[in-house]
């Protein structure tokens, strides 16, 4: 690992030249573990502190977002946001995109083995992650609530065209290796999903203590309660970062016609156009592929 004060929280070297470029020695790069009220809670690598924003930062386009890297004044405020990476963002009013998360290496997408399943939801947020050139891996969690959850993984991920889908249960305890064994030291994940999925109890269960507040599952519904209130990077044992986010009520995807993210590095737009030509290619070949199926089925019921 490099010796780069923020190498424990995920440094990229690429941004020493974009930090160089602002022209102000007295700077330092640090990360941003959450934006409350309009401030940033900011490390630099010795410890985090929280920052107020600029007046020229304020009336910019960007402003940070949890996992942004940023230049601060030691102790003092953030003035700028730097080139961003891997970034989680949903669409907000009149297509403008609202920033979730960035510099994000892999995206945990949490819905539970109950009633909260829904393939379409899981669709969109897949459709955010691609247009962020993330990787994501679907957590089935809760998996203790149903009969077969290896048989269930399976065919939720064969509805998703393969994105891998791990099934989970803190509760019986399964699972969980394979949730460590996707993160790696300084990279970050981000966890997503709707209220009640159990996002909040993972977490504790990775970190091994209990840091966020859970509520139980309503007996009504099998679903949990909102708990998480802010977007927040943790460090887990063994180096990795998680950014833990309040559950997600609306999920649009970001469109062409809308507004760009801002800060985008060169090569995060290239990837980002990868993946919308990739994704354009997928649904030629399933629309093909279903339509085969039909011609067939209609062939055989013919005795053709």
């Amino acid at each position: 690992m490099s010796d780069h004060p923020l190498a424990r929280l995920g440094w990229r070297a690429d941004l020493d030249t974009d930090l160089r470029a602002i022209g102000d020695p007295e700077l330092v790069a640090a990360r941003v573990i959450a934006v409350d009220r309009g401030r940033a809670v900011v490390d630099a690598g010795a410890g985090a502190w929280s920052a107020s924003l600029a007046g020229r930062l304020r009336r910019a386009a960007a402003l940070p977002a949890t996992g942004d890297f940023v230049a601060a004044l030691p102790g003092g405020p953030v003035r700028a946001v730097l080139p961003r990476r891997g970034v989680i963002a949903r669409r907000g009013e009149r297509g403008r995109p609202e920033v979730l998360a960035a510099n994000v290496d892999l995206a945990l997408l949490a819905t539970s083995a109950n009633r909260d399943l829904k393939p379409r939801r899981l669709a969109r947020f897949l459709a955010v992650t691609a247009r962020g050139g993330v990787e994501a891996v679907v957590l089935l969690t809760k998996a203790d609530l149903t009969d077969d959850p290896v048989a269930l993984a399976a065919e939720v991920e064969g509805g998703l065209d393969g994105t891998p889908v791990v099934p989970v249960s803190v509760v019986a305890g399964t699972g969980l290796d394979a949730v460590r064994a996707l993160l790696a030291p300084g990279r970050a994940a981000v966890l997503l999903g709707t209220s009640g999925v159990g996002k909040s109890t993972l977490l504790n269960a990775l970190l091994g203590a209990e840091r966020q507040a859970t509520a139980p599952i309503r007996s009504g519904d099998d679903r949990g309660r909102h708990t998480t209130v802010r977007r927040e990077l943790v460090a887990l044992p063994g180096g990795a970062l998680l950014i833990d986010t309040p559950g997600l009520r609306l999920v649009a995807p970001l469109e062409d016609r809308d507004e760009p993210v801002p800060l985008l590095d060169k090569a995060q737009v290239k990837r980002e156009r990868r993946a919308r030509e990739r994704a354009f290619h997928r649904d030629v070949y399933k629309d093909m592929r279903t339509r085969k199926r039909d011609r067939e089925a209609r062939d055989r019921r013919h005795g053709l």
